[in-house]
């Protein structure tokens, strides 16, 4: 099925940026993101809403951090990414929200590592 005209994120383009950004910005991820990755990651840039299941290890934190990455990265850098930047995502947010202290102590300990999101404050 071809993407509608609102799912920018789920072309080929879309999903080579968001590889291009990820290899960019979190260079130690050798392999980069798995194909199930970069599928769900489009989808919720695109504004759908996603409900994933997977076991431990899986790769369920980049759901939440790789878009808040690579709209950080589109906003500051919006003529590198046309078509891409949108005028209502000038400064994007995150909000992730945890079940208990420890994984929510994990995950900003992750997101603070020099080689994600900083100079961004998490």
């Amino acid at each position: 099925m071809a993407p509608s005209r609102g799912r920018k994120w789920q072309t080929e383009r879309g999903r080579t940026t968001i590889q291009q950004i990820v290899a960019t910005k979190i260079p130690q991820w050798a392999g980069g993101l798995r194909d199930w990755q970069v599928t769900v990651i489009a989808w919720i840039l695109d504004g759908e809403d996603v409900l994933c299941i997977t076991a431990t290890g899986d790769g369920k934190s980049a759901l939440f951090a790789v878009p808040i990455l690579v709209l950080l990265e589109v906003a500051k850098n919006p003529a590198t990414y046309p078509g891409f930047w949108d005028q209502k995502r000038r400064t994007p947010v995150g909000l992730v929200i945890a079940p208990t202290k420890g994984l929510s102590a994990n995950i900003v300990r992750d997101l603070q590592h020099p080689s994600w999101l900083l100079p961004y404050r998490v």
